[in-house]
């Protein structure tokens, strides 16, 4: 008995390729009318949340590449001073990070809706992240950094060895040295947060250690 071989039907497989390329249309058609039924100010929040993202990975980068060489100069100096211990095992702190506490920001003193100054939290902390009180000069900037624009230094202060041992705080707060600086009376509207930077230059070993944090403040 013969039998029949299918025969290949390329009317059939054309209208099925076909029938498949319209339903791909179709749903494209269909994301694309969704897209654009958004709300107009979502591509606008999502620019933003971009370039708030950019500039926090632009900053772990920077930390990371200064931690890299903070552990150089800790290590170091403890090397150095090893042969200098009476007791060698001993591993005797050592500057290694500063950091802003979660109370920092931008104050309104005189309530006009302003903010007229910056009141910073400062940690010294040692290799092993212990508060570590020390002695040295502190220099803070506060620096707007605008989109096509280059970074505009608001104000600037150097805390002088005494000044900066006055400024050391034990409260309820924690253990930290209060920072301030103050604004300009008038900043640009458009300036809704400074990059605020902590320079310290320790007084013993000469290390140079700073900090940055981005603080929202209110211009108008």
């Amino acid at each position: 008995m013969t039998q029949m071989k299918p025969q290949h039907d390329p009317i059939g497989a054309c209208a099925a390729s076909c029938g498949a390329t319209v339903r791909v249309l179709c749903l494209l058609s269909v994301v694309l009318s969704l897209a654009g039924c958004g709300p107009k100010n979502f591509i606008n929040d999502n620019d933003k949340l971009r370039e708030k993202n950019l500039r926090l990975e632009q900053k772990v980068a920077e930390l990371e590449e200064q931690i890299e060489l903070h552990q150089g100069e800790i290590d170091s100096l403890r090397a150095k001073s090893a042969g200098e211990r009476a007791i060698k095992e001993a591993d005797p702190p050592v500057l290694a990070k500063l950091e802003f506490s979660d109370y920092s920001g931008a104050v309104d003193n005189d309530q006009d809706g302003k903010d007229d100054l910056l009141r910073m939290y400062l940690t010294p902390l040692d290799h092993q992240g212990r508060l570590l009180p020390v002695a040295g000069r502190l220099k803070i900037q506060a620096v707007a950094i605008q989109d096509e624009a280059p970074p505009a230094l608001l104000a600037s202060r150097t805390y002088e060895p005494d000044d900066f041992d006055d400024a050391y705080r034990a409260n309820l707060t924690g253990y930290h040295y209060t920072i301030e600086l103050d604004l300009p009376d008038s900043i640009d509207p458009a300036i809704t947060s400074v990059t605020v930077k902590a320079t310290l230059t320790e007084a013993v070993t000469g290390h140079v250690l700073s900090t940055e944090e981005i603080v929202d403040i209110k211009t108008q």
